[in-house]
């Protein structure tokens, strides 16, 4: 999104909105949350509570269900849903509502007076598109591609007419967050003020209001120093305002398509290792790489698809974790951590030996773990069908009379659309996936196989206590290599099968009491400690000032 930030107006450039809202979710854990203006799904998808959404013409092509209990569908405006009396018939309050409908103040305004009716005291409303970068994308008729409308005068309406609540406006990009709290069920001055306030604001233009008194007015935020923020990320210890920040680089093409992408997962689970240890961190898509500028912090790329260019006065540190080496893509990176001994090793032989160091891909702890095993459920693979090479370990267990269950996209319409269970599983249900499997099938795209880039669902296979059976790569971490069936073919497959299937009970203990090990050798809070070492490790001078200032 290219913005022309007009003089005298503000920019809202910090941590995306969806990125806030989903923190916000997973501190808050509401109940019972609440959408107006849904479009295509994108945060929607950030709930896992009993979830309302109102649309009147959804466009979503996103899977939305997830792991919610309830979700409720309206497409029809907000207005006919609220006349409907359907919440009351349902007994339902909103614990977190997400306003983000028609971007013009009467309807907002509304939507706002009416969700509040079904809110409790302590429920949170956030509202969107309250900072415009220009005069063009804040007129009541949209003439630009990008429009917020009218609706910042929410603000100073809201300022003026229920000075008992609470706001802040957050500085998250493209557009900034606007977030209400203290809320009053039965408090009235809205409504009875309503045709007053759309006559006082319906036709007032930004200008005629004051561009400086508006922003000065505003008070913008920086994310990370919102009252909110705290609540949000995933748990920063304390002291992060005096560290430098970490940003995960992702070669998913924007925040709308980060949970279609396999590497997000992955970057998930590193970043909440990493706040922890008390480092603010975000998950950047391509169309985010840049926009942190920050001097003194950390860019981390995973590095794949993912073809980042260093910035100046930040660290880049590259993770290898699929595709094939090339020296000078690495080049530029002040360090390189390569997921496969057998590319380390070519790149010890090269110019870059000084600046690299071996570092296998890992697992999630937080919903991985070791599991007393269920058994009895057959093979299980969870993966995408690629176009371009063949599934090895689908194909060879697709035989009559075998159990096997596919989770995945783009199995349809094959011929292995017998065996599929769904097109998506949520990642906190692998762990009753994998645990109940007799085996869980795994291979590697013909590159990964070649340069021993080690699946992490193996991984997470072996944290759990499962059994793996694999297509032979060129390298594994000389640990795993024992609990590891590997095939070549029909034959050799067949023979691996065999083996997991009759493991004793004797060794089960054994993978049991190696699952238990692995949080301390393989998980990713071990990974960002390590790279957090190498950090420390490198001449940062331009890093020494604090990255946010202020005590912890």
């Amino acid at each position: 999104m290219a913005r022309q930030r007009q003089e005298g107006f503000g920019l809202a450039d910090g941590l995306h909105y969806l990125e806030f809202l989903r923190r916000l979710h997973a501190t808050l854990k509401p109940e019972w949350y609440f959408e107006v203006g849904t479009q295509t799904g994108a945060s929607l998808r950030l709930s896992s509570a009993k979830t309302i959404s109102v649309d009147p013409a959804f466009i979503a092509q996103l899977e939305l269900i997830g792991d919610k209990p309830e979700l409720h569908l309206f497409q029809e405006t907000s207005d006919k849903f609220f006349a409907s009396n359907r919440l009351n018939a349902m007994g339902v309050e909103f614990d977190l509502v997400f306003l983000d409908g028609m971007h013009l103040v009467e309807f907002l305004l509304r939507d706002f007076i009416n969700t509040e009716r079904h809110c409790k005291p302590d429920s949170v409303i956030v509202m969107h598109d309250c900072v415009p970068w220009n005069s063009d994308i804040a007129e009541r008729d949209r003439i630009t591609k990008d429009w917020t409308g009218d609706v910042w005068k929410i603000v100073p309406i809201l300022r003026n007419y229920r000075p008992d609540l609470e706001i802040e406006v957050v500085d998250c990009a493209p557009t900034g967050l606007l977030i209400v709290s203290g809320l009053d069920p039965r408090n009235t001055a809205l409504s009875d003020s309503y045709d007053e306030i759309i006559a006082s604001y319906t036709d007032l233009k930004i200008e005629e209001y004051g561009v400086s008194t508006y922003f000065d007015e505003l008070d913008l935020v920086p994310a990370e120093q919102s009252r909110w923020y705290s609540a949000c990320p995933h748990q920063l210890a304390p002291g992060w305002q005096n560290k430098p920040d970490i940003a995960i680089k992702v070669a998913a093409p924007d925040r709308n398509a980060l949970t279609e992408w396999g590497d997000y997962f992955f970057a998930l689970g590193l970043a909440k290792a990493f706040s922890r240890l008390g480092y603010f961190t975000t998950i950047d898509p391509q169309d985010e790489w840049y926009s942190n500028t920050r001097p003194g912090g950390v860019d981390l790329v995973l590095k794949g698809r993912a073809n980042f260019i260093k910035q100046r006065d930040r660290t880049c540190l590259y993770w290898a974790i699929s595709k094939g080496i090339r020296p000078m893509n690495y080049a530029q990176a002040d360090h390189v951590f390569w997921a496969s001994g057998t590319m380390y090793k070519q790149a010890l032989g090269g110019e870059m030996a000084e600046k690299s160091s071996l570092l296998p891909q890992a697992f999630d702890s937080e919903i991985i773990y070791p599991r007393e095993q269920l058994r009895g459920k057959g093979m299980v693979f969870v993966g995408r069908n690629r176009a371009g090479f063949d599934r090895l370990s689908v194909a060879y267990a697709a035989k009559p009379g075998r159990d096997l269950k596919i989770w995945g996209p783009g199995w349809r319409n094959t011929e292995y659309e017998s065996f599929l269970c769904g097109e998506r599983v949520e990642n906190n249900q692998l762990l009753d996936v994998y645990s109940s499997a007799d085996v869980v099938l795994n291979d590697h795209t013909p590159q990964m196989r070649e340069n021993g880039q080690t699946s992490n669902r193996i991984f997470d296979t072996l944290a759990c206590g499962a059994v793996p059976v694999t297509d032979k790569v060129s390298w594994l971490p000389e640990d795993l290599r024992e609990l590891v069936y590997v095939f070549e073919d029909q034959e050799s497959f067949d023979k691996a099968l065999s083996d997991a299937s009759s493991e004793t009970d004797k060794r089960r203990k054994e993978r049991l009491e190696f699952a238990r090990s692995m949080r301390e050798r393989h998980s990713f809070a071990a990974r960002a400690r390590t790279i957090l070492e190498v950090v420390n490790s490198l001449d940062r001078s331009y890093a020494l000032e604090p990255q946010y200032g202020g005590d912890t």
